[in-house]
């Protein structure tokens, strides 16, 4: 049959295998008015799930258990809020979204063994970037222990542009050191390197920013609402924020850079290198200077709003990357699709579920073509 969005001629099926555009309504579980993003087709690309877009070489079978663990740490980290353990929910707070990380990277197997080092790189990369700009502003608030809401001068550039600028422009250059490794050519690359090395980065500078306060016992004075509610920006909000807007830009790079010449204008002015940068570091400097003049309630207020509309603009750019990374080969031999277990001819979507072949770990893809 001929497919409606690309023109080519493809097996009849669910999805059309070149470019994923529901074909045969009557066997999709999805809408021809309502195509799912690309690396999780049960799910519209606009809309802003955490563990989807932050993850998404996951198999649908696993976003319900990734979900659950994100849950049940936020609950965890409330509960010792509740109980005025404060230092404690701040580590949990701080290492909550990096192990969740970890975890996915060592779930999915990526890229077998080969670029682990690479992987390594940038989360180490995040971590020793965070523990700088965490010392860095430590540093700052000590020598002004009365730094408040009405401070104007040069303290509130430090740490609310200053020190965020700096710490966008050096979470980025850590991916940005791999984008000339041709073996790590597709958008979700350059996406998984920019979250992972990001939300790293939050964790260590959280801890390193804390240091003193981690050092002074289990329990702290302070008000348990004002305490719980900024646990909830450090340990959930600020991550994802800064995972989704470095993400976003990594991949738009990537996709600029490593998608066929024809393709790289898709995502227009926002795919232009230096807006992408400047979008990147704008967020990020905002994010800083609401967390200085903002209430706490306003501040996770905010903070949620802007880390949603990130999500989207990530979805976007990965499902676009992907969408666009259709090469133009030969249909390949039927295998069994790791995401929904049903077989498919081999090419960039599964014609059963839809899914982006490339938005799968890339070790049982090269075992299933083995078989």
């Amino acid at each position: 049959m001929t497919c409606p969005r690309c023109g080519n001629e493809v097996p009849s099926a669910a999805f059309c295998v070149r470019c994923g555009e529901p074909l045969e309504n009557a066997l999709s579980p999805y809408p021809l008015e309502s195509r799912g993003f690309a690396a999780a087709p049960h799910e519209h690309w606009s809309l802003p799930r955490i563990i989807s877009s932050l993850f998404p070489h996951l198999p649908r079978a696993d976003m319900a258990a990734f979900r659950m663990a994100l849950g049940l740490g936020t609950v965890v980290m409330v509960v010792l809020g509740l109980f005025e353990l404060f230092p404690l929910a701040l580590v949990v707070a701080a290492l909550l979204i990096p192990l969740l990380t970890i975890l996915y990277l060592v779930d999915v197997d990526l890229y077998e063994d080969q670029p682990a080092p690479m992987l390594a790189f940038t989360i180490i990369w995040g971590a020793l970037s965070g523990i700088g700009i965490g010392l860095a502003s430590r540093a700052i608030v000590r020598d002004h222990p009365n730094l408040g809401v009405g401070d104007r001068g040069d303290t509130v550039l430090l740490l609310g542009v200053l020190l965020p600028i700096t710490g966008a422009l050096v979470i980025l250059m850590g991916p940005l050191i791999l984008l000339p490794y041709r073996k790590f050519n597709d958008v979700l690359d350059g996406t998984t390197f920019g979250a992972s090395c990001a939300v790293t980065f939050v964790g260590a500078e959280i801890l390193a920013n804390s240091a003193d306060f981690l050092a002074s016992g289990v329990k702290a004075a302070g008000s348990t609402t004002p305490w719980v509610l900024r646990l909830l920006t450090l340990g959930v909000v600020v991550p994802v924020l800064t995972a989704a807007v470095i993400g976003a830009t990594t991949g738009a790079l990537w996709l600029r850079w490593r998608a066929p010449a024809r393709d790289r204008a898709a995502l227009g002015l926002a795919g232009t290198p230096a807006v992408a940068i400047l979008a990147a570091v704008g967020v990020l400097v905002g994010a800083g200077l609401t967390e200085l003049y903002l209430s706490r309630l306003l501040t996770l207020g905010v903070l949620s709003t802007a880390a949603l509309l990130a999500l989207v603009a990530l979805r976007r750019v990965v499902h676009l990357g992907l969408l666009e990374e259709a090469r133009e080969v030969e249909i390949g031999p039927a295998f069994t699709c790791p995401n929904c277990g049903r077989e498919t001819p081999r090419h960039t979507f599964c014609g059963s579920c839809g899914v982006s072949l490339q938005a799968l770990p890339k070790a049982p893809l090269r075992s299933s073509s083995a078989q």
